[in-house]
């Protein structure tokens, strides 16, 4: 078994990209006494997107990676324990209602996420909490890497403005259009680029009152996914219930825009829930912004590492947003990562080499399993799965063995697994020529 160190390693981790999975991984390594330097391309750290919800493996992680972590997540999250009158719902994950057909209106199933329920916080509160876990001094902002080369000295970063550094070794959390993927496997980034995943959306953040009009008390309150055919909606409160996070997604086989969101038209907003039922069309008329929003993912590509080179995150495994998944998984990388590199076994820029091999072979799997899966979870909410439909005993069965999957990793398995795989490897090295 082994064990973290207390004893300074002799390599510095790079990290590029200070989003939420650079910012986490940088907080488990400084934790476990790895010297680290991060590299964002912004002025300062800046996070996009609404909401941000947490699966119950990735919120075991975090006090693995540093409890201050799961301490701040677990100050900002909503609840439904934040609604008065609504504490029985606390270990709601969503209720799933019928949003088309016969059964319209009616409600499929409540569906837990034990321990925890939905937890839901806005991302930018995140990840200004976060920061407050990184030295400022180890932050350099206005560096957009252009490009990296390895060599017999290291890594070199070279950045847009003409100035450049070397690294031991280097970690890209620089999200789906990620320059470290595309310098770490620039023939396979050529045809492994961001792609439409057949489904556009319309999002907005709703104030409770307003909410509560269109939908009532229940369903503003209670998170909740309107399954319908060919669409389906999704509704979940933020901002301790003060604000509703509301989305609105459409199967649809072609984005001609050349832009991930184009303006458009109230009324093709209408026209899109025309076949839903009167949950989802009341929801619309109190959406402000008819704005649509291309859903993209990443395609699979060979590994998640290079030499003294590897990507976390969106970087490595963007996905859909269709399981409420994305962010838990980078969380579940930075896990993994800052087990290994803490290693006591691992004190070189050499051994990192290993460590990142046993990431790849451990992560890797996993998480390009959940794109596949949250794309066809898409194809579930639509009603239109192979194999599943709009049968109901069917869907309950889906629902859960899918979520069951997800949620129920054995998190510290899972990095004892790494630990092997890399002992493997850097015995591998040591008894080679």
């Amino acid at each position: 078994m082994g064990s973290t160190t207390t004893t300074p390693k002799d390599f510095t981790v790079t990290i590029v990209g200070g989003g939420i999975g650079g910012l986490t991984l940088a907080a488990g390594l400084l934790r476990r006494n790895v010297r680290v330097q991060i590299y964002e391309a912004a002025p300062a750290f800046a996070e996009i997107g609404l909401g941000l919800s947490i699966g119950p493996a990735a919120h075991r992680a975090m006090p693995l990676i540093d409890p201050q972590i799961r301490e701040i997540y677990d100050s900002l999250v909503t609840t439904h324990a934040d609604s008065p009158g609504y504490e029985k719902y606390r270990q709601t994950w969503f209720e799933i209602l019928w949003a088309s057909g016969e059964k319209e209106g009616e409600l499929l199933m409540d569906l837990k996420a034990l321990p925890s329920g939905q937890t839901t916080l806005r991302r930018a509160n995140f990840l200004d909490a976060l920061v407050g876990l990184v030295p400022p001094e180890i932050v350099h902002f206005g560096k957009r890497l252009e490009r990296l080369t390895e060599s017999g000295e290291g890594v070199e970063l070279v950045f847009d403005d003409g100035s450049a550094v070397m690294a031991d070794v280097v970690v890209g959390c620089d999200g789906i259009k990620s320059k470290v993927k595309e310098s770490m496997l620039p023939e396979e980034s050529k045809v492994t680029q961001p792609r439409y995943s057949g489904m556009y959306g319309y999002r907005a953040v709703l104030d409770m009152e307003d909410m509560i009009k269109a939908v009532g008390e229940q369903r503003a309150r209670v998170s909740t996914m309107y399954i319908g055919d060919g669409a389906y909606g999704i509704s979940y409160p933020i901002m301790r219930a003060q604000k509703v996070n509301v989305g609105f997604y459409i199967l649809s086989e072609k984005w001609d825009c050349d832009t991930w969101v184009r303006p458009a038209k109230r009324e093709d907003m209408e026209r899109d829930a025309s076949n839903m039922g009167r949950y989802v069309q009341s929801l619309i008329e109190h959406m402000p912004d008819p704005s649509q929003w291309a859903i993209f993912e990443h395609p699979p590509i060979s590994t998640f590492c290079r030499s003294r080179v590897a990507i976390l995150g969106d970087a490595a495994h963007a996905s859909t947003p269709h399981q409420g998944a994305g962010a838990g998984q980078a969380i579940e990388d930075a896990h993994v990562l800052a087990e290994l590199l803490g290693d006591s076994r691992v004190n070189t820029a050499h051994d990192v080499v290993a460590a990142f091999k046993a990431y790849d072979e451990i992560r890797r799997p996993r998480s390009q399993r959940v794109v596949t899966s949250s794309k066809e979870n898409a194809y579930l909410l639509c009603l239109c799965l192979d194999g599943v439909g709009d049968d109901e005993t069917k869907l309950k069965e889906t629902f859960q063995s899918r979520l069951r999957w997800l949620w129920d990793l054995d998190i510290e398995e899972q990095a004892e697994r790494a630990k092997q795989s890399m002992l493997k490897h850097l015995e591998l090295r040591r008894d080679g020529p």
